[in-house]
């Protein structure tokens, strides 16, 4: 049974072959096993950031108005990017993010500027806002506008609302009705 002064291991079920000099003893290795169904894959990354790009820019500009709101999004996800790991451990990473982007505002904010809002197309099967709406907004504090925009704009919910902005339920609230209030008295002046 030897090859060139080599002897050829025994070969059992579940073994590789191993060739072994003749003086030394048989060597069996087992198989690595063979999964039949490959392990479950964890979100992506890369959907994390579609979801959470969207929702981030929504209330940046909210906030910050459209160049703004837009720029400090953008510098959100590249921090997100860079810092993957420690936004993986984060209990709300899209809070986080928010924090971000107001910092990046900050860094670039000039003062006693107002940011334009954004102006979407509507529906024609809906009727058309107030036209002064627009300008009333402009001139709520930026807290307030980006409560009323996530929550009557866009249709978020109170903890999905606050948990973007990183704020209590109970402060988004108060952000609303005051914001809220203040719409109605521009609103009825204006008329």
């Amino acid at each position: 049974m030897s090859t060139a002064g080599l002897l050829v291991a025994r070969i059992g079920p579940g073994t590789t072959p191993v060739r072994a000099a003749s003086a030394e003893p048989r060597v069996d290795i087992p198989d690595p096993p063979i999964l039949v169904h490959p392990p479950p894959q964890e979100p992506s990354f890369e959907a994390f950031v579609a979801d959470a790009s969207l929702r981030l820019r929504r209330a940046l500009v909210a906030r910050y108005g459209v160049e703004l709101g837009v720029e400090a999004c953008a510098e959100a996800i590249a921090w997100a990017w860079a810092h993957r790991e420690r936004l993986a451990t984060m209990s709300n990473p899209v809070g986080y993010l928010y924090r971000v982007g107001q910092t990046a505002v900050r860094r670039q904010a000039r003062w006693q500027r107002t940011p334009p809002l954004p102006r979407e197309e509507h529906d024609a099967d809906l009727a058309l806002p107030d036209p002064a709406l627009h300008d009333a907004l402009a001139k709520l504090n930026r807290d307030q506008r980006a409560a009323v925009m996530l929550v009557h704009a866009y249709g978020y919910p109170y903890a999905e609302a606050a948990a973007l902005l990183d704020i209590p339920v109970s402060t988004l609230k108060n952000h609303l009705n005051r914001g809220a209030a203040k719409l109605r008295r521009m609103l009825e002046s204006s008329r």
